[in-house]
């Protein structure tokens, strides 16, 4: 395949910033010139002397390209400028991010100070080296996301400077700030308040008319190409807390054919027409511009979540790995459902700059070398590594994603696969296992410790969807056999049902379901009675198999896919997962004439990357560390671990209800998924909604 630039020189020239490959490996590749202002992207029409171009000053070196992040009001080059080595597959390093750069792209002096602070940051963490060294594998700190001399300027470009009052009432910061709270400020402190907002959630025109809009809104379309909002209604679908829920009757239970009532509105409650146009989007998106870039580089740097390789495809299994031509894009090889920056580096792959092109994976990768003796006692050497996947289908946080769309995808759906190496034999065990949430409609409200589940749309929808999601799966990875550890007899109770009934209905003999109430079986925090799940369904791990590979060759393939859950697919769904890994590796050991006696001991290191492994994938999903994570890193649960999840739990509420909003709308615009309407949304009510439930969809659903 067309090799990937390993190092791009960065260079700010009169109408443009120039990409230059550098290295070894650079010789043949074109240079690049994103223009200023416009953000286009075509081949640069003369060679650029690097020379010449380092001895400018206003150059810096990156590790790679993960796109550009465009806004109205202007575009951002967003360049890797450091990364660390986690894993080796096959020869070919595995990289996680650990820092970027953002470069404005709106004129030569913006971009040169930004480069400026670039380097004088790792001027700074590196003092009397003789240039920054961008491709250190030193930690990260994360304290450059925040800091002054970073390149995320702390106003908005083009928006005239708010002199900031040395005192003030609330009322005068807020309405003072109108730029930059809005209509958010227009409801605390006008008679109305929110009661334009909620007849225009229940859909009402001025006239109290189902379906009608409050706020007439044009279909806008972005620079960056993002797909215009269907609807305003279907934009914009805020988390209700339950009370609101309840009391406005927006939600309906699966079954529940019937149509929701018509509140009636007055005249005085009749909406204002707003319309919200162009200006007022550059506008509110130029506004939330530092607030966006910052949490681009939480998301993409900070996080330490993302993933990529120059020469391998990360995105696929060992099974799933495609044997295109060698001339065939990296790009275009990896599987779209974990392309994660897709959408950005769109402007390059459509002008034909894929030597830039770099895929991107969010998840977890992680390499372990083991040597374990053999019957004979001589040490056999090996290493696992695990490589987890998160879909960027329903992509976001919990509480505002959860459960399924219309199209079959879940929220929290990430793939897992358990890579074995056996060096002295190059061959390799490929053991693959997935979870998800729910596949039914459900929302749950972020502003309580246990929320209570409630059950969206008619149950004909919900059997689409459900059916949908299972024949996805099936297509994937062949027989499914589901794992579900909510609770029977609770709140989790109310879709765990659903989930049985719907499941048994399907009567597909490649789809078997296990209901194992988690925290009723291990009740006292007797984790280890994971093993009785095991127990019950544990030999589907040796009757799916893995996937062998032998000198590049399959041998064997994996048949079906263990598919694991709870609420979030966090905590329980780790514990378990990992079990099941850890029974997988045995087999495939003691096939490989491995001592028995010597598992236990040898594989100890196991418990560590699974814990780690699930770490990631809650920090992703609701920005804190896994609970029980004592449990899978030592099989021990005691009170101090329960003492720690707790204080975890707590931090998981507060982010539910303070951070968690924009930052979904913020990954919803990185993928494309929104225009930049979603911030038009977010500051009016400082919410970001989830089109799978919006309430024009409830409405359509009920009445069918």
């Amino acid at each position: 395949m067309p090799g990937l630039v390993r190092k791009v020189l960065i260079f700010a020239a009169i109408d443009g910033l120039f990409l230059l490959p550098t290295g070894p490996r650079s010789k043949g590749y074109p240079q690049t010139k994103v223009a200023y202002k416009t953000a286009t992207v075509n081949t640069a029409p003369s060679e650029t002397d690097v020379t010449q171009a380092i001895a400018s000053g206003h150059t810096f070196e990156a590790v790679g390209i993960a796109g550009l992040l465009s806004v109205p009001s202007g575009s951002w080059l967003i360049a890797i400028t450091k990364r660390s080595p986690v894993a080796e597959i096959k020869g070919r390093q595995i990289f996680v991010i650990t820092d970027i750069a953002l470069i404005p792209l709106h004129s030569k002096a913006e971009a040169e100070a930004a480069i400026a602070r670039v380097k004088a940051k790792y001027a700074n963490k590196h003092p009397g080296s003789s240039g920054e060294d961008i491709d250190s594998d030193d930690d990260y700190d994360g304290e450059s996301i925040l800091s002054s001399d970073d390149d995320v300027s702390d106003e908005p470009p083009r928006r005239p400077h708010h002199q900031r009052m040395s005192s003030s009432s609330i009322a005068e910061d807020v309405i003072g700030k109108k730029g930059l709270y809005g209509r958010f400020a227009e409801r605390w402190f006008s008679k109305r308040g929110w009661q334009v907002d909620r007849n225009r959630l229940q859909g009402l025109s001025g006239k109290g008319e189902l379906g009608g809009e409050s706020f007439p809104m044009r279909k806008i379309k972005s620079r960056t190409g993002s797909p215009d909002s269907e609807t305003a209604d279907k934009a914009v679908s805020p988390i209700l807390d339950a009370q609101a829920q309840e009391s406005q009757g927006e939600m309906t239970k699966p079954g529940d054919d019937t149509a929701l009532g018509t509140p009636t509105v007055t005249d005085s409650d009749q909406p204002s027409q707003e319309p919200v146009d162009e200006e007022v989007v550059e506008g509110v998106a130029n506004s939330l511009t530092p607030k966006l870039l910052r949490t681009t580089k939480l998301l993409l740097a900070a996080s330490r979540s993302f993933y990529f390789s120059y020469d391998y495809d990360i995105t696929r299994s060992i099974l799933k790995q495609t044997a295109t031509s060698n001339e065939v894009p990296l790009y275009k090889k990896v599987d779209p459902e974990y392309f994660w920056n897709k959408h950005l580096l769109g402007p390059f792959t459509q002008a034909g700059q894929h030597h830039l092109a770099l895929p991107l994976m969010q998840g977890f990768v992680a390499q372990q070398h083991f040597q374990i003796p053999n019957k004979e006692g001589y040490s056999r050497n090996f290493l696992l590594t695990l490589l987890t996947r998160r879909s960027i289908n329903r992509a976001g946080l919990r509480y505002l994603r959860r459960g399924v769309d219309e199209h079959g995808y879940v929220a929290n759906c990430v793939e897992t696969e358990q890579l074995l190496s056996d060096i002295d034999k190059t061959t390799e065990y490929s053991f693959v296992q997935m979870r998800g949430s729910i596949p039914v409609y459900f929302q749950q409200s972020p502003y309580a410790l246990k929320p209570k589940p409630i059950l969206m749309h008619s149950e004909a929808a919900n059997k689409t969807a459900f059916q949908a999601h299972f024949r996805k799966l099936k297509e994937r990875y062949g027989e499914i056999q589901a794992v579900n550890l909510v609770e029977r007899h609770s709140l989790e109770g109310i879709v765990g049902n659903v989930y049985e009934k719907y499941a048994n209905e399907l009567e597909d003999p490649r789809i078997r379901f296990e209901w194992f109430d988690f925290h009723s079986e291990c009740r006292g925090m007797k984790f280890e009675n994971v093993s009785l799940l095991l127990d019950r369904v544990g030999d589907v791990v040796e009757e799916f198999g893995w996937t062998e590979e032998r000198d590049d060759k399959i041998e064997r393939a994996q048949a079906g896919v263990i598919r694991t859950n709870c609420m979030d697919c966090l905590d329980r769904t780790n514990v378990v997962m990992s079990n099941f890994a850890r029974r997988a590796i045995e087999i495939q050991l003691t096939r490989l004439n491995i001592d028995p006696s010597k598992l236990d001991a040898s594989l100890n290191f196991m418990n560590l990357i699974w814990a780690d492994n699930g770490d990631a994938i809650s920090k992703q999903y609701s920005s804190t560390a896994a609970l029980k994570g004592d449990f899978t890193r030592t099989k021990k649960r005691n009170i101090s671990g329960a003492l720690a999840d707790f204080g975890l739990t707590l931090t998981r509420f507060w982010n539910n209800i303070i951070g968690d909003f924009f930052t979904q709308a913020a990954i919803d615009y990185l993928l494309g998924n929104v225009s930049a309407q979603v911030f038009v949304e977010f500051e009016a009510k400082m919410m970001s909604g989830d089109p799978a439930v919006s309430v024009s969809k409830v409405r359509l659903n009920a009445s069918q």
